[in-house]
């Protein structure tokens, strides 16, 4: 059933019952309001009528005969009765209902005024001839309020009768157009409802048989409408069936062709869903977890290889970072050993919940033979390097040795030479020794020394490239010494690379600031200097290889500096990390652990 269809149905049923509570309840709310109005108004009048008597009997009491015997009492009495006169005419005065009351309550205010002293104090002898007119008025006035709120009562109840009447004959009248209207409703509902059955069963048999569109369809009269649409709906599912069939047919064909090419990639592929049960793996994946059987395990079910446990042991215990890799893996396939590196990846749901977990065992091998043949690389050019440093170094120390009497900025620039030397000789030998290694790391040799020394001889070299440039270099002072436990090549190769940078991107008259402080938990070097400055959005591209943020990139520059400045720095256990603003300079700030204490 379509939903126009079921929203008529629905409307046809809703609709009278609408109307008919609508009419209930209209017939309820005005009956129960007239009930409620009248009861308050008699209420009210019945309220003044009975403050009305109390008064009466009040004044009745204050003039009765006075007994000199009676002592206190009856004074006391007396009082009493005045009070009650009092608290009964002023809740007469609050309760006002009727015209004309407030003119009556006004009058008995008045006497009661002139009253109330002369009924209190008045001895045995009684009241004089005009208090007792003024009296006898009082009565007459509270009897003319009783009067008037019980006309307004018979009155009310009348008008009360009247309303009832009229209303029971207007909800009598509604009840019968309510009826009237519910049944010309029926009969429009019915006709509407049956003309979308047959124009649907129409449309539904011209679909289905387009070679009948121009024959003339049978009219609603003649055919059963529910009973046509069914069968129209038949055909129709009978259709659907057929189109499941031939989707499934190329469902299935399609899973053939996505099994085959999971199948021949070289990748390890896995998914399992998120209590790890294996919902798909291709051939090496079912290789590299040791699966014996098809989809359905989990993976703690499985028996891999320890090595392969291990790398999967976060992802099992819940402990992994997604895309994130897990190590890796060498393993034989198709009699060849390969290098695999796992990661995992989630497939979130709709939710924001992990629905699944995509295991990528990726093929590395290409790549380790290339770090491989980079590694040897780097060895035979450390080797072709080491024999021409030796000269050369041998060389300065000569020159250094015959020029002792030269002009100090000579002796000067020869102890640069040498100190260079030294360094470019030492990172060769460092350059071999990583080499040794088939995957090379950042090898340290850390000394306790005072690195604000260490980085003021580092610096050196660049003095007079800032005084030729007319740059102010500011270097550590001498005191006080601070202790920390450095490389004594590498470190300072970190400081004076960014120091080196700094002198390449400020202007003339520009300064760069190299200091050295220390607490009780880190050693801080600051370079500070007054350039160029880097962009917001790239600072943190700096310390990433290969990226130079020059529009046309200078020679000997790569976007290799500051990388390996990070690792230098990460790898003595501490941190660097950069701020700037363009046109007002860039400050490096590199924090390690503290070695030592200020002497």
């Amino acid at each position: 059933m379509t939903t126009p269809l079921r929203r008529k149905l629905l409307l046809s049923m809703v609709i009278p019952a609408l109307l008919l509570g609508m009419l209930g309840a209209m017939g309820i709310f005005s009956l129960r309001h007239l009930e409620q109005a009248a009861g308050r108004i008699l209420a009210d009048n019945y309220r003044s009528i009975q403050e009305s008597r109390r008064m009466t009997r009040s004044l009745r009491l204050l003039e009765a005969p006075v007994d000199d015997g009676a002592g206190t009492a009856n004074g006391d009495g007396r009082d009493a009765a005045g009070r009650e006169l009092e608290e009964a005419l002023r809740r007469c005065e609050a309760n006002v209902t009727e015209t004309g009351e407030v003119e009556i309550l006004r009058r008995i205010r008045t006497s009661w005024k002139q009253l109330r002293f002369a009924l209190k104090a008045r001895g045995a002898a009684g009241l004089d001839p005009q208090k007792s007119r003024d009296l006898q008025a009082m009565h007459t006035d509270i009897e003319e309020l009783v009067s008037l709120n019980e006309r307004a009562m018979i009155a009310y109840e009348q008008e009360s009768r009247r309303v009832a009447r009229g209303m029971l004959g207007a909800v009598s009248v509604a009840a019968l157009a309510a009826f009237v209207a519910l049944a010309l409703f029926a009969l429009l509902s019915a006709h509407r409802i049956s003309r979308p059955v047959t124009e649907v069963a129409d449309r539904l048999h011209q679909a289905l048989n387009p070679t009948s569109l121009n024959k003339p369809s049978t009219t609603a009269s003649a055919v059963d409408e529910i009973g046509r649409l069914r069968e129209e709906l038949d055909a129709l599912l009978l259709r659907l069936a057929h189109y499941e069939d031939e989707q499934a047919r190329k469902l299935s064909h399609l899973e053939g062709r996505l099994a085959f090419v999971m199948n021949k990639v070289l990748e390890g592929l896995v998914l399992t869903d998120a209590e790890h049960h294996i919902l798909a793996a291709n051939r090496v994946g079912r290789t590299l977890l040791g699966m014996a059987t098809g989809v359905g395990q989990r993976l703690e079910e499985l028996e891999p290889r320890e090595d392969v446990r291990k790398l999967l042991v976060p992802l099992m215990e819940g402990t992994f970072q997604p895309e994130r890799d897990l190590g890796e893996v060498r393993f034989e396939i198709d009699n060849s050993e390969r290098i695999f590196r796992p990661r995992v990846l989630t497939v979130p749901a709709s939710g924001g919940e992990v629905e699944a977990y995509l295991i990528l065992f990726w093929d590395v091998t290409e790549q380790r033979r290339f770090e491989e043949s980079r590694r040897r690389f780097i060895s035979m050019l450390s080797h072709q390097l080491k024999t021409p440093m030796t000269s050369l170094t041998m060389s300065v120390n000569l020159i250094r040795e015959k020029l002792k009497d030269a002009a100090p900025a000579q002796v000067e620039l020869l102890s640069i030479a040498t100190e260079n030397c030294n360094s470019l000789s030492a990172l060769v030998s460092d350059l071999i020794e990583a080499a040794r290694e088939i995957t090379p790391d950042l090898a340290l040799k850390p000394h306790r020394m005072d690195l604000a020394r260490l980085l003021r001889s580092a610096l050196r070299p660049l003095v007079p490239q800032a005084e030729d440039k007319g740059v102010t270099l500011v270097v550590p002072k001498e005191e006080p010494a601070i202790l920390a436990s450095v490389d004594p090549v590498k470190f300072p190769w970190v400081v004076t690379n960014i120091a080196g940078n700094a002198l390449r991107y400020t202007d003339r008259g520009g300064r760069i600031e190299v200091a050295v402080s220390s607490d009780k938990e880190q050693v801080e070097v600051i370079i500070e200097d007054t350039g160029n400055g880097i962009a917001r959005e790239n600072i943190e591209r700096i310390f990433q290889p290969y990226v130079s943020l020059d529009r046309e990139p200078q020679s000997g520059t790569h976007g290799l500096g500051l990388a390996i400045a990070k690792e230098i720095v990460e790898a003595h256990g501490g941190t660097i990390e950069a701020s700037s603003e363009q046109g007002r300079g860039t400050r490096f700030v590199i924090r390690l652990p503290a070695q030592g204490s200020r002497s």
